[in-house]
């Protein structure tokens, strides 16, 4: 009969693994009130068949102090490399261990659990992927594919807890993105039609394109994809300056929404783009606008209702090793018929700190509000701290420590959020905090 692992052998095994350069990751947070909600996001749209962008990263350290360096001779421009429209391919595996402090009977639980990393004490394959894609070259066409599997698939389409328990699988979840693109030119600009990642959020869905492991607060405002058509090109006259504008079957994705959405509820969603030509900062501003229904089934059982979402972010990079990030998301949801409308702000702060080409802490504080009319409003927060070791290129560890507090449960008006030892799913939460210990290992080819 297997032993169970004690508090105190879990932190040496995260101890120990620290010092041989391995990876954590954090726990998860509080669900947004009301609406079977959103979930991640994405940056800017790729360009035509590049994989998914991910916030800005810093560039190499520089030389350590009392180091000695001969000046070098003015070297040649290096020479740009021709683009590559052959048949392509790359992907991802992550996995880790998570050690709640809570110590929940239920290693699938709601709560703090409802975003990513949601398995206490049990070593867990979290994303497989494969992109398979070929760059449209100018007014010609292209494709993408990205294949996943793990609990992000269950996640990301909105059926993480029933999956888990045997009860059920959303439709087209190993098929995360999947759509062709036509090329107009040799500027970047293009269409893009299926389905594909949303735009909103600071933070993406895969995890070595995020600072931390885990995923902010502000992230689970959001959608994961879309399912429709997108327009991008560079501004004319503004080289730095790129729009995006997007029709889309839904702005949200449950199983019920977002590409099984056959309501005929179309969203609209717009993006600005701006790149510092320097390199120092990128803003990026977005805006939703729709009408969805929310309840159970397709087109059945709620009201329509009208959803504004707002997401902006900004990152400024203070020197080769330093960055500072922030990001903002509002959402409101108002029900026709009367019904007690919803409105939600998201907030996020980011640090990051290269000590060495391999080696990097990444701090982040982040949390929302949640007001529904004639209730209390929620106010949850986290803080996560992670140390970052990259032994080789292809391999990432890291270990990270995350706080959650909630104030309020804004699903059952109770006081508390968080899954205990004795909790179950008929009793639910009865803890107002969190500590979770993470180590995490992404391997990328």
């Amino acid at each position: 009969m297997p032993r169970p692992l004690t508090l105190k052998t879990a932190l040496a095994l995260g101890v120990g693994l620290a010092a041989f350069g391995s990876l954590p990751a954090m726990a998860q947070t509080p669900a947004p009130a009301t609406p079977a909600g959103p979930g991640p996001a994405t940056q800017p749209p790729p360009a035509p068949g590049t994989t998914q962008p991910g916030p800005t990263q810093p560039a190499a350290p520089p030389t350590p102090p009392g180091t000695a360096t001969a000046p070098a001779a003015p070297a040649a421009p290096a020479a740009t490399p021709p683009p590559n429209y052959k048949l392509q391919y790359n992907g991802l595996i992550d996995g880790y261990y998570l050690f709640n402090f809570n110590n929940p009977k239920n290693i699938t639980a709601g709560g703090g659990h409802a975003y990513y990393d949601a398995r206490h004490n049990s070593p867990t394959i979290d994303l497989a992927e494969l992109n398979v894609f070929q760059t449209a070259p100018p007014k010609s066409f292209g494709y993408k594919a990205t294949f996943i599997t793990g609990d992000t698939a269950d996640l990301n389409h909105y059926d993480f807890l029933s999956a888990s328990r045997g009860l059920g699988e959303a439709r087209y979840k190993n098929i995360q993105q999947l759509y062709g693109t036509y090329a107009f030119g040799a500027d970047g600009s293009g269409i893009d039609f299926g389905k594909f990642y949303t735009p909103f959020g600071y933070e993406v869905t895969e995890p070595n394109g995020n600072y931390n492991e885990s995923r902010s607060l502000a992230y689970s405002l959001v959608p994961f994809y879309h399912a429709g058509l997108r327009i991008y090109t560079p501004v004319p006259g503004l080289a730095a300056l790129t729009a995006t504008f997007y029709v889309v079957n839904g702005v949200y994705n449950t199983p019920t929404l977002g590409v099984q959405n056959d309501s005929k509820r179309l969203g609209y969603i717009g993006q600005l783009n701006y790149t510092d030509p320097k390199g120092k900062f990128t803003l990026i501003f977005e805006l939703g606008l729709g009408k969805q229904k929310y309840g159970g089934t397709v087109d059945v059982g709620g009201p329509d209702t009208k959803l504004t979402l707002n997401d902006n972010n900004f990152t400024y990079n203070i020197n080769a090793n330093q960055l500072f990030g922030l990001d903002y998301a509002y959402l409101k949801f108002k029900p026709e018929g009367g019904n007690p409308k919803t409105t939600q702000n998201g907030y996020a702060v980011y640090y990051r700190q290269a000590f060495t080409p391999k080696t990097a802490l990444a701090l982040r504080f982040s949390g929302y509000s949640s007001k529904v009319d004639g209730s209390d409003t929620a106010k949850p927060y986290e803080i996560t701290a992670t140390y970052e070791v990259k032994p080789t290129t292809a391999f990432t560890t890291r270990l990270e420590y995350r706080h959650d507090h909630s104030n309020i449960n804004p699903v059952t008006g109770g006081t508390n959020t968080f899954y205990g030892g004795s909790d179950d799913l008929v009793s639910g939460p009865t803890k107002k905090n969190e500590d979770t210990l993470e180590l995490a290992g992404i391997f990328t080819f």
